[in-house]
């Protein structure tokens, strides 16, 4: 049973739940307990960030059916095709020159020469663009998208009882939270990192 999964953050108007334990990971037969959970909340629906994973993929999975058998109605949210498009060509540029800069550099026998620290510089480089790209991508592109599908499914429930369900990565917690709060969002949120459920 996982009872006490849930740990709240409440601000004045605000409130926030995120898994207690961000280390434990929620098994098939315990998506169940989770999921009824959910129930004693109430939450009315959820959103789910599908990131790089299909809906087609997602529906077949055992939160899709759990979600389905509890009558939750959810939501996903994606990337634009357009934006996936573009950011995984860019990604896949960077990923093969890094890997191209990797191989050349430890096929060195000597790492202390001139050309060898040009090359440990040109690696720091593409791995510090693969991050910032990520994390442009998590923080503005992504949240943008989760937040605006929030903002729209909420916008005619004036209920400050309102509980919803947030399924993504935890990655983006921080900024979804911060938006909302800017938009002066009251309602309930419970946050679940994707990753430890599926």
């Amino acid at each position: 049973m996982v009872s006490m999964m849930f740990e709240s953050l409440v601000d004045k108007n605000f409130s926030i739940y995120m898994m207690g334990n961000l280390e434990a990971e929620v098994k098939d037969d315990t998506i169940e307990d989770m999921v009824g959970n959910f129930l004693n909340m109430p939450i009315k629906f959820a959103t789910i960030d599908l990131g790089y994973m299909t809906l087609r993929e997602f529906d077949k999975t055992n939160l899709s059916r759990v979600l389905k058998e509890h009558e939750i109605p959810y939501f996903t949210t994606e990337l634009p095709y357009y934006v996936k498009g573009h950011f995984a060509e860019e990604i896949d540029k960077i990923r093969n020159k890094l890997d191209e800069l990797l191989g050349t550099y430890d096929t060195l026998s000597n790492k202390n020469t001139g050309s060898a620290q040009e090359l440990k510089i040109l690696i720091e480089r593409y791995s510090k663009d693969l991050q910032e790209l990520d994390r442009y991508i998590n923080l503005k592109v992504r949240s943008e998208a989760i937040v605006e599908k929030m903002l729209r499914l909420i916008e005619d429930r004036n209920d400050p009882e309102l509980s919803f369900v947030h399924i993504g990565e935890e990655n983006t917690f921080i900024e979804i939270m911060r938006r909302l709060k800017e938009e002066n969002v009251k309602s309930n949120v419970v946050f679940v990192d994707l990753a430890k459920i599926l």
